[in-house]
């Protein structure tokens, strides 16, 4: 069954926003996304832009911090 997630998670941030978010480099997000330790996708047939869903931003803190949220 899925969760009931909210609109904004669902939102498509691009690398410069996913960077400022996590605080991280371009190089540290191109590596965490070619990986799939953070679920996004290329547009334009894989040769486009990366966009990552805010969900899974969400998903990878969540992951990385132990912190568990009630259901």
């Amino acid at each position: 069954m899925l969760k009931n997630y909210t609109e904004d998670e669902w939102m498509l941030i691009d690398v410069e926003e996913m960077c400022i978010r996590l605080n991280i480099s371009d190089t540290t997000a191109y590596k965490l996304l070619n990986s799939g330790e953070i679920k996004g996708f290329r547009t334009y047939d894989g040769r486009g832009p990366w966009k990552i869903p805010v969900i899974a931003i969400n998903s990878y803190i969540q992951k990385k911090s132990g912190i568990i949220l009630p259901t």
